[in-house]
């Protein structure tokens, strides 16, 4: 056995962490307030002189109760393993980063999913044929971005400031001509992640590129990219505050820890329990008006 190396499988990046921020919670369950867009209606504010203000009302209400469900893993580590162990493994090590990789491919899934539903996101555009970005001869994903930004817009006067694009949208949507035309003099006829975000004008651009196996154990390794073929233009607050705007939030009652447990089962069984847990979370879609999904922008 090679002592300096070991072929391991990692990840692309992932981003549900930046897609859905975290909150920090005091309890396990609980709602939030949601105020209405009554700040924004005019109202007479003249007043004659003798006479009384005008008495406006401010309406709050609260939003579906989050519940912060605990996330665990654990695997055993033999001590037969542990003793045996050739430099680059170990065994503990091991452990933690394999039951760590699942549970973020676990996060990263439900917030795919979540955000790849037409029901859920409910300003939303479906596309086929020809009018996907993949048709470089006829589709026009400039006007269906813009289409996108407006109507976040429209819905809570912001302007989306993140474009989250699956890893094949984003293949392809690099080497689209529609984009590649407005930089051929200025940029060599590169379009990067920066630029994209600069010619669209949102503040930036994450790609979806995490994956996960989706054969059964034991079968021939598959798998699939978590994020699909799907575009997400979103308003995401720079930072997290007691009064937000934003697509969603990660409701963090406890933040993950890892544990080595040894009981009187564990020591019969010469084995040590690695536990990666306590990762109470929910997350939570705050305001669908702050987002708009292009389903299927790629064949």
């Amino acid at each position: 056995m090679l002592t300096n190396v070991a072929v391991a499988y990692e990840n692309d990046a992932y981003i549900a962490e930046l897609v859905f921020p975290s909150f920090e919670v005091k309890k396990q369950t609980g709602k939030h307030f949601v105020y209405d867009q009554g700040r924004f209606r005019p109202n007479s504010n003249v007043r004659a002189q003798g006479s009384a203000s005008n008495e406006v009302t401010l309406s709050l209400t609260t939003g579906t109760a989050y519940f912060a469900e605990d996330h665990a893993l654990s695997q055993v580590v033999a001590d037969e393993d542990v003793d045996n162990a050739i430099t680059p493994t170990d065994p503990f090590v091991d452990a933690t980063e394999n039951l760590t990789d699942m549970h973020l491919v676990n996060k990263e899934i439900e917030l795919a999913t979540l955000l790849s539903d037409t029901g859920t996101m409910t300003q939303n555009i479906t596309l086929s044929g020809t009018s996907q970005f993949s048709d470089y001869n006829n589709s026009d994903p400039i006007a269906v971005l813009e289409t996108g930004k407006q109507t976040v817009h429209a819905a809570i006067h912001k302007n989306p400031n993140t474009l989250i694009l699956g890893k094949q949208v984003w293949d392809k949507i690099k080497h689209h001509p529609a984009f590649l035309e407005r930089v051929k003099y200025s940029q060599k006829g590169v379009i990067s992640e920066d630029l994209l975000a600069s010619l669209i004008g949102v503040d930036r651009v994450l790609i979806g590129g995490a994956g996960y196996t989706n054969s059964a154990e034991g079968q021939t390794e598959t798998s699939s990219y978590i994020w699909g073929k799907n575009a997400i233009l979103a308003y995401i607050a720079p930072s997290v505050k007691p009064k937000i705007m934003t697509l969603g939030l990660c409701y963090t009652w406890k933040k993950m820890i890892v544990e080595r447990l040894r009981g009187s089962e564990e020591e019969d069984r010469k084995v040590t329990k690695v536990r990666v847990g306590d990762a109470y979370y929910d997350l939570k879609l705050v305001s669908a008006s702050a987002g708009y999904l292009i389903k299927n922008a790629v064949a």
